[in-house]
């Protein structure tokens, strides 16, 4: 028996576990298992506990991505490890992905899987179970000896070519979301990777510039059985990167629309300002409301530094900006504020400048704001000059439970030894002006009267470009509207 755990993240929205569907896929018919999410089971050690004492439960998989996630994963593995020695504990994720060394040096995990989990988890456990080297299991890690050792590397495999999730393992509808999209909005992954090499960005660490996609006639396939089975009426697409074709993005369009669904993706602006008109249009009228893009900076320098690759620039993103209003579709522009740099007051300063040019150019676009949280990818720019800045990541799990570490992936605060809290309180006090004089549309709770109120109590202050002390404001907006960011509220909090 296996069981699967989805921990529980600091998200306010919680989608689909798609990744432990996707792991539970590729065991249907082989291994007994069960999906247990904590996000929806407060008491999940008295769950484990039930379970383990009624089936014969030989193996816990985990998915754990960095953050509050990592936490609950490193106590869950603890609780399991003291009560249930014997019980192989298996990380799959983006953070043992990228830290695999650092995990099994822990005493809590045996086995790190850093490819795709529906193929080498049944593998793994077959091979554990026949007692045959597992060295032969491609994609994974483990300790010998105490020595960690890494298997061959294992393909990507197409996503056309995956068993389908089973759904049937999981209460869909609790997951379906009322959003800016709909009232039951769900979550979908139509490909893998992105063909870029950002040097700020986990999906380079995990796909190396793949990039696979589901068919256009595939994806709709499944959203129509969605609709059918559970009754949803919106989809964000949590691609790494959407839009890369053209060709793929347009035929979707077209096929989709008579769902009569909304949807919601991630692309670059570079990529999306090359489109043609009927495809922008076909967008919009299948239901495509907002899409996300990683604007980052204001600086060309500091794209570069980012290798952010491509054609894209500061002026890109001002016309994309300006083209995407033509269509009636809500650009949502991250920016990554705080890189290591030896003026970073006045790279602050020139990204404010930028946002407001881009919010003069098309008032509708939402601004997400991230500080930089360096991502360990040896030979990227931005992380060789953090570590000469000082940055270094925590070599034991122990180490990533301390504050300072678990604050580093929500990209709010990350403590990165060349910013001060001078400069955070710089960003975040631009960014309660901002959301006070431009109120995101993701926060549902945001009525039109309260907009009005809130323009009119930020006013003086954004025109004035005044955003010292803005305690009215936060007050309104924390205590009495309990306002919502978008990267909390919509589906931004996963596509980074």
């Amino acid at each position: 028996m296996i069981l699967l755990i989805n921990p529980r993240s600091a998200r306010w929205n919680h989608r689909v576990p798609l990744s432990v569907l996707a792991v539970g896929a590729g065991l249907e018919g082989k291994y007994e298992y069960e999906i247990i999410d904590q996000n929806y089971d407060p008491r999940i050690e008295m769950t484990l506990k039930s379970r383990i004492s009624a089936r014969d439960v030989r193996y816990v998989g985990l998915t754990v991505m960095p953050g509050p996630q990592l936490t609950q994963a490193i106590n869950l593995s603890a609780f399991l490890r003291s009560n249930y020695p014997a019980i192989k504990i298996i990380w799959g994720g983006t953070f043992p992905t990228i830290h695999a060394e650092t995990v099994l040096k822990s005493s809590l995990v045996d086995f790190v899987i850093w490819s795709q989990g529906e193929f080498a988890l049944p593998e793994l456990v077959r091979a554990l179970e026949g007692g045959h080297p597992l060295d032969g299991v491609r994609g994974i890690s483990f300790k010998r000896q105490g020595t960690v050792v890494h298997t061959a590397a294992r393909e990507w495999i197409h996503p056309d070519l995956l068993p389908a999730l089973p759904y049937r393992r999981i209460n869909v509808r609790r997951y379906l979301q009322r959003t800016y999209l709909g009232n039951r909005t769900t979550a979908y992954h139509s490909s893998f990777g992105c063909p870029f090499h950002c040097g700020f960005c986990s999906v380079v660490a995990m796909f190396d510039g793949k990039w696979l996609a589901q068919k256009a006639e595939n994806i709709v396939r499944e959203l129509a059985f969605l609709q059918q089975e559970y009754g949803i009426d919106s989809v964000e697409f949590f691609d790494d990167n959407f839009f890369v074709s053209e060709k793929r993005t347009l035929e979707f369009s077209e096929r989709v629309k008579p769902l009569g669904i909304s949807w919601w993706g991630e692309g670059r602006s570079d990529t999306l300002l090359k489109y043609s008109d009927r495809t922008l249009r076909e967008m919009r009228a299948s239901g495509c409301r907002m899409i996300f893009t990683g604007a980052e900076s204001s600086s060309e320098e500091t794209l570069h530094l980012m290798n952010k690759g491509g054609t894209q620039s500061p002026e890109t993103i001002l016309a994309f900006a300006r083209r995407i209003k033509e269509f009636d579709i809500v650009p949502e522009f991250s920016f990554i504020f705080g890189s290591p740099d030896e003026d970073i007051d006045r790279e602050i300063e020139a990204d404010i400048s930028f946002i407001r040019r881009i919010k003069d150019v098309n008032p509708r676009s939402e601004i997400i704001f991230y500080v930089y949280a360096p991502v360990l990818l040896p030979g990227a720019k931005i992380f060789e000059l953090a570590r000469r800045y000082g940055f270094d990541y925590p070599k034991t799990l122990e180490e990533w439970l301390e504050p300072r570490w678990q604050h580093l992936d929500l990209r709010k605060n990350p403590m990165t030894p060349w910013l001060t809290p001078a400069h955070i309180t710089k960003i975040r006090n631009f960014e309660r002006v901002l959301n006070a004089y431009y109120p995101t549309i993701s926060d549902l709770k945001i009525t039109s009267a309260r907009k009005k109120f809130l323009r009119l109590l930020s006013g003086w202050r954004y025109n004035l470009g005044f955003y010292a002390m803005p305690y009215e404001i936060r007050f309104v907006l924390s205590k009495v509207f309990h306002y919502r960011q978008p990267e909390t509220e919509g589906a931004e909090q996963y596509a980074t």
